[in-house]
């Protein structure tokens, strides 16, 4: 029984031989975590940290989302995150910042709830700390996309993907065949997640991003066979941050423009960064006279 248990939550196969393959974020320095009881609420207080900055994430995604309006009111019901009111420059510098929210919010997110499960499962269900190691290696360090997806990311799904996508894949097209496949079937995925949400799906969108993150992948395999170079160091940082945030953007404006960014995610009376919003427009309206003159 305890095996099944730890099947459902674990699916990066932590401590099983299918999961040997799958890469697995080496503990955090100065994570000794001694104790179960010590582990259970480190990570009870990553929670509430992580949380709070997720909640701050999302308050400025929705702050900075344009939404439709008496003088824009073609815009999804949702909002977008491309504003025509602003000059270029301003638009696509809104853009990136969206973009960027977009994957730190969901760092957070994700975060949040590995840390509440880990908690759970070693306090109640006694299992040991080893059994929860680090969820995301440090994804702003990658140094390509093969570096960010492969390692740095959460390797949660990676299973799955490889199963269902890469494997077929590679048996149509050989090594980038199973590269591109991994990533569609990842985009299909997601895709049937914002239709299972209710919000319908956008393969053109969504789908179609995950498909162009197995193309650069496959585009740097390409480069490093035929320069005998791989992509790495600040070039290929810079590489990578560039190939996703401008096919993120379709990704983040399609579901902006589905109203996941609008949604509720926790009520109103218990979001901090709502709170913080408010002591500070009382400090302004109190303060901020002075400043003005």
């Amino acid at each position: 029984m305890w095996n099944a248990i730890d099947l459902v939550w674990n699916a990066r196969g932590v401590g099983w031989d299918w999961g040997k393959n799958i890469h697995v974020p080496p503990k955090e320095r100065g994570d000794s975590s001694p104790g179960s009881a010590t582990s259970a609420i480190g990570h009870l207080e990553s929670f509430v940290k992580v949380q709070i900055l997720f909640d701050f994430v999302l308050f400025a995604q929705q702050s900075w989302t344009l939404y439709p309006s008496d003088t824009l009111p073609t815009h999804p019901a949702g909002g977008t995150i491309f504003d025509p009111t602003l000059p270029p420059l301003l638009r696509y510098g809104k853009v990136v910042a969206m973009t960027f929210l977009c994957p730190l919010g969901l760092c957070f997110s994700f975060q949040a709830t590995y840390n509440a499960v880990a908690a759970f499962s070693i306090a109640i269900l006694r299992q040991k700390p080893e059994q929860w190691p680090p969820l995301f290696h440090a994804p702003w360090r990658a140094e390509s996309l093969g570096d960010f997806w492969g390692t740095r990311w959460h390797q949660v799904f990676k299973r799955a993907f490889i199963t269902c996508g890469a494997r077929p894949g590679f048996r149509i097209a050989g090594r980038a065949g199973g590269v591109v496949g991994a990533f569609f079937v990842s985009g299909l995925m997601h895709d049937f997640g914002t239709w299972g949400a209710g919000m319908g799906t956008d393969l053109s969108a969504i789908t179609f991003f995950f498909t162009m993150m197995g193309v650069g992948i496959a585009l740097e395999v390409l480069f490093a066979q035929s320069t005998g170079v791989k992509v790495r160091g600040p070039l290929g940082w810079a590489w990578a941050m560039a190939w996703m945030i401008f096919w993120g953007s379709l990704i983040v404006d399609a579901w902006a423009r589905r109203g996941l960014i609008i949604s509720k995610m926790s009520p109103d009376e218990y979001r901090p960064a709502l709170y913080w919003a408010k002591v500070v427009q009382k400090w302004i309206s109190l303060h901020g006279e002075p400043f003005a003159q």
